[in-house]
């Protein structure tokens, strides 16, 4: 199959950092690709995935910092919308199927209907906000497939025509179990308050456990809950911020981590850095909310504890002997490998063109 995958300006292809939807990207296409299918990658400047085709974006990764966040959207958008423009007016034809994987899962809609190229839409993050607003306008459009990161997406948009959800994958060669962890928790992922950071802290304080909090702080300057909630606390000892890590370091974090904790706010659509944990044999404590159920295993590969309950939480870090490692990696291996996660979507693909 001759197979586009579209993502963002926003995303250099792998990033091979702390986290975000770059990685399962990556996957997919060197997966297919392996597979014998001819990939092309619309991606950001600097994008490399060896045997895909990569074609750039924009002429720089439209990540770049900026003054003001909005400016920095605009940015992006100005970059995507022009490429999906060129795309489907110049090079639709040469495809099979189209794969669109941004954030902002719409923007592909208005192009859609200048070509019969049949077009799935990976949704990674439920939009509760504007989905009233454009929800009968998703129903007309026709040769467009949806494809949730999780069944919790499904209950966050309920009327749009779903195709089984696919989760995301690990790599399990790169992501190697270690049977003998260190003492301290882990905190993996953005510093905000959507993540909960403030909230592990206060979980390895309660527990009197080192803490290791590994991201990037995710606000424009003055960044007033970093300042407030998490560097206050800091201390190099007890409470450890290493910022961002890359991709060999995160995992040697998971592997040498008691537990992962995952105190989310949000409604995440999946959460990645649960599945790579467990790949490491590592057991991931997480609020029962969003798609956590759908990851963890409640009390074989982690635990799930009532939403906002720190002190359930706390009680789960003090159960965590009782977790078999081993059990937390064959989990993993049995719901989260590549070899599923491809395929998954190349079973897809091959109905929807031959159905």
């Amino acid at each position: 199959m001759k197979i586009a995958i579209f993502c963002s300006s926003r995303n250099v292809i792998p990033s091979f950092k702390t986290g975000g939807t770059e990685q399962p990207i990556f996957y997919l296409a060197r997966g297919l690709s392996q597979k014998g299918h001819r990939v092309t990658l619309y991606a950001a400047h600097g994008s490399k995935i060896p045997n895909v085709k990569i074609k750039e974006i924009s002429p720089f990764a439209t990540c770049v910092k900026q003054k003001h966040l909005n400016i920095q959207e605009r940015i992006a958008s100005f970059y995507d919308l022009t490429a999906l423009s060129d795309f489907f007016k110049k090079d639709a034809q040469n495809f099979d199927i189209v794969q669109f994987n941004s954030y902002i899962f719409y923007e592909i809609l208005p192009f859609i209907k200048f070509s019969e190229i049949p077009v799935i839409i990976r949704i990674n993050y439920p939009h509760h906000l504007i989905y009233p607003y454009i929800k009968n306008h998703l129903k007309k459009i026709k040769n467009v497939y949806y494809l949730p990161i999780s069944n919790f997406i499904k209950t966050i948009m309920p009327d749009v025509p779903y195709l089984k959800p696919i989760y995301p994958a690990v790599d399990l060669n790169d992501f190697k179990f270690c049977p003998k962890p260190d003492n301290y928790l882990l905190f993996m992922g953005r510093i905000c308050s959507n993540k909960g950071t403030h909230l592990a802290i206060k979980v390895a304080q309660k527990t009197k456990r080192k803490l290791i909090l590994a991201g990037r702080i995710d606000e424009q300057p003055p960044q007033e809950y970093f300042q407030k909630f998490i560097k206050p606390h800091i201390d190099n000892k007890n409470i450890i911020y290493l910022g961002e890590v890359n991709y060999k370091n995160k995992i040697k974090l998971y592997q040498k981590a008691l537990a992962t904790l995952f105190p989310i706010q949000e409604d995440e659509g999946f959460g990645n850095i649960q599945i790579e944990s467990m790949a490491c044999g590592t057991p991931v404590i997480a609020f029962d909310k969003a798609a956590c159920s759908e990851a963890i295993k409640d009390q074989k590969s982690g635990f799930l504890v009532k939403d906002g309950n720190v002190s359930a939480m706390v009680k789960a870090v003090k159960l965590t002997h009782k977790i078999n490692r081993q059990e937390v990696r064959k989990w993993t291996e049995d719901n989260f490998s590549l070899e599923q996660y491809i395929n998954q979507h190349e079973q897809i693909y091959k109905s929807i063109l031959w159905h």
